[in-house]
């Protein structure tokens, strides 16, 4: 299928850009970016950093899944979380279990919790995980009536920029998450009308997920 790509003004990415120059699919796939932490995983042999994975990994396929209320639990997070989440040139800075719970039933009751890497560089050291990736989300074009790029409300998109990701974990026999920052570069953002057969629902989403979070076990 053909997407009509919606340019906006003064946010083309160079072709230079390091990100740009890795392999990106032309056509989103929910099961790319679990497929790929997997693997990274599975070269992974430090027990600290394989468990900080496996929560990591867990926790996002949850995300994305549409799980929002099994995140923000004892097994995989602190009781007070931080979180610092960049939004084209915002911060939002949530504290708490409740706010950042809050920000996961948000985007769930939305319907733009259908997200994941295009592409990424991906590292773990004994303070966490950090990302650098091309993100894409699918959303309704109703969600980017505040991003100026004149979106048909009734048709879904494909939004993709670049993000800078790192989760910090407690060092305990079993790691939970403390922190989350996520930065954004708001330059890079590009929208991609999608054909209805190409669009990935949550539900779709959910069931493509389904063997992933099955072994996605902390043990």
């Amino acid at each position: 299928m053909k997407h009509a790509r919606l340019k906006v003004p003064g946010r083309e990415m160079p072709t230079s850009d390091a990100l740009t120059l890795m392999h990106v699919p032309a056509k989103f796939d929910v099961t790319k970016w679990p497929s790929e932490v997997e693997a990274f995983l599975h070269r992974t042999t430090r027990p600290l950093h394989r468990a900080i994975l496996k929560n990591y990994l867990r926790h996002l396929l949850l995300e994305v899944s549409g799980y929002w209320d099994r995140i923000i639990v004892p097994e995989l997070t602190v009781d007070v979380p931080m979180y610092r989440v960049g939004d084209r040139r915002m911060m939002h800075v949530l504290s708490g279990k409740d706010a950042v719970e809050g920000f996961y039933r948000e985007t769930a009751r939305t319907r733009t919790n259908v997200m994941g890497a295009r592409t990424m560089n991906m590292g773990v050291d004994d303070f966490g995980v950090t990302t650098e990736a091309v993100w894409t989300h699918v959303v309704p074009g109703a969600f980017l009536d505040d991003h100026d790029v004149g979106a048909d409300p009734g048709a879904h998109y494909l939004m993709t920029h670049h993000l800078f990701q790192i989760f910090t974990y407690t060092n305990e026999p079993r790691p939970r998450l403390i922190a989350e920052r996520i930065y954004d570069d708001p330059e890079s953002y590009t929208y991609e009308k999608l054909a209805p057969a190409d669009v990935v629902t949550p539900e779709m989403a959910r069931e493509q997920l389904a063997p992933f979070l099955a072994r996605a076990t902390l043990d």
